[in-house]
């Protein structure tokens, strides 16, 4: 048995007598209760569609209180590693990255409005950024030419005219697991939203090789001819701002450490972009890509049934019609993707269950 723990949560490995291997996940506040029942919550949404997902993700199997009353949650435990992004260039882990995040963007938000989860417009996702770069610049932490950079993105309207889709919305190297080059698992799905599709690239745009970023991307909007043409743009920008968050963030806590190693990478975008080598955040910089990735089309030609699917506009849709059309797009039978199904296809192993019986 394996233990770790994060500010709201007390999650432990354990492993059956067949090597099976399990989370057990114990609330430690009322913070970790909320996020144990949106997972719960979550997981519930995605159960029509699990078994046409181009990745593996947590099932839940039972519950049972700990020695104090708590509820204690089992979830199956994914397989897969955290991957060192500045390893991975372009190849398998962009293109398997790129299948998982479209086929994410392409759940139907008729699914996500019916959980009850949050869902944000492009005005309100523009708002909550204009905040954010309030904060950092009110720090004086952050040099003048980044503020202005990102003021100027925030300011081009062009750059926020997207439509919402199904986000993971906390994409990084814990959540998504890695098998060699190939992207196998996704995990953490307490922060599900309909929301910009932009937010699930951040991680990517951030920390990996410019041009797996870009390989990505290609791929992306190969599979999702319908993505807007700024999403690279916001991805960044929005990497950039997470960065300045986290500096303040450091400061305020007084991490000496952390703080220090913030502000040298802050000083290293700096530099970056006063040497020239950052991407222009302005809507017209990626007005080509849509033609790159017209003629780059036959890359899809071998992928799975998801890289092959027509995404639809499903904002533009009800959601009976949100779910006919993810039917199509992974050519399954309608019963397999029925959400009032899902309590009649529950397997035998998602029941009451005790971790005694796990040993």
């Amino acid at each position: 048995m394996l233990a770790q723990s994060n500010d709201g949560l007390e999650i432990l490995r354990l492993w059956d007598e067949s090597g099976e291997s399990f989370e057990l996940k114990i609330p430690k506040s009322p913070a970790g209760e909320g996020e144990l029942a949106l997972e719960l919550q979550v997981l519930k949404a995605l159960k029509p569609f699990v078994t046409k997902l181009p990745f593996s993700i947590s099932e839940y199997v039972g519950q049972t209180n700990d020695f104090d009353g708590t509820k204690a949650i089992l979830f199956t435990l994914l397989g897969g590693n955290q991957p060192d992004l500045g390893k991975l260039g372009p190849g398998d882990f962009s293109r398997t990255f790129a299948e998982a995040i479209a086929a994410i963007h392409s759940l139907p938000l008729g699914a996500i409005r019916d959980a009850g989860l949050p869902e944000y417009d492009s005005s309100s996702i523009l708002h909550t950024k204009v905040s954010e770069l309030d904060r950092v610049a009110a720090s004086g932490r952050i040099p003048a030419i980044l503020l202005s950079r990102w003021e100027a993105a925030l300011e081009d309207v062009g750059l926020f005219r997207f439509h919402p889709a199904t986000t993971h919305g906390a994409i990084s190297s814990e959540t998504a697991l890695v098998e060699g080059q190939n992207v196998v698992a996704i995990g953490g799905w307490g922060n599900v939203s309909i929301a910009d599709p932009a937010e699930d690239f951040r991680w990517l745009a951030g920390g990996g090789l410019p041009s797996t970023f870009d390989d990505a991307m290609i791929h992306y909007r190969s599979i999702r001819s319908g993505a807007d043409e700024n999403i690279a743009q916001r991805a960044t920008l929005y990497s950039e701002l997470e960065l300045a968050t986290w500096l303040i963030h450091c400061a305020k806590s007084g991490d000496e450490a952390a703080t220090k190693q913030a502000e040298d990478m802050i000083e290293d975008l700096r530099s970056h972009l006063e040497a020239g080598n950052l991407r222009n955040l302005t809507a017209s910089s990626f007005v080509g890509l849509a033609t790159t990735t017209a003629l780059l089309s036959e890359i899809t030609s071998s992928q799975t049934i998801v890289t092959e699917a027509q995404v639809i506009d499903s904002q533009a849709k009800d959601a009976p019609e949100e779910v006919a059309a993810f039917e199509e797009i992974f050519e399954t039978e309608e019963s397999e993707l029925d959400p009032t199904d899902s309590e009649s296809t529950e397997p035998e192993s998602q029941t009451e269950t005790s971790p005694d019986e796990l040993f």
